[in-house]
């Protein structure tokens, strides 16, 4: 289903992630339909629901190798944010942008810090 979105164009998201949650419920140990969630879910709320996925994958009694280097690359893209949203003003937007800039801050500054929480042998 998954792959009927990319390829397809077909609008098949949401049964993806049933399928994924269903394996999840039949062997929960096994940690590949966790990374699958995690390329769903894409870059929802600055990729830190992309992220959850991904540690649970790592985290997992049979856990999949890929995700280790998606999780990487969602904290080279937080790091990079990070140093934007460092030189971005805020104080000159309207009340409803600045709250938008806010919780952009917040949430890239989290996976930031979370990125220099990480054992760096991952």
């Amino acid at each position: 289903a998954r792959y009927q979105n990319e390829l397809a164009g077909v609008d098949t998201e949401l049964l993806a992630e049933r399928f994924y949650y269903q394996a999840l419920s039949v062997a929960p140990q096994i940690g590949m339909p966790f990374n699958q969630l995690g390329t769903l879910a894409g870059s929802k709320y600055y990729n830190v629901e992309a992220t959850y996925c991904y540690l649970r994958c790592i985290q997992s009694e049979v856990s999949f190798e890929g995700a280790c280097g998606n999780l990487k690359r969602l904290y080279d893209k937080a790091a990079k944010m990070y140093q934007q949203l460092r030189k971005c003003e805020t104080r000159r937007l309207s009340p409803s942008k600045k709250r938008g800039k806010d919780i952009k801050r917040l949430l890239v500054s989290f996976m930031y810090l979370q990125s220099l929480l990480q054992p760096k042998s991952r």
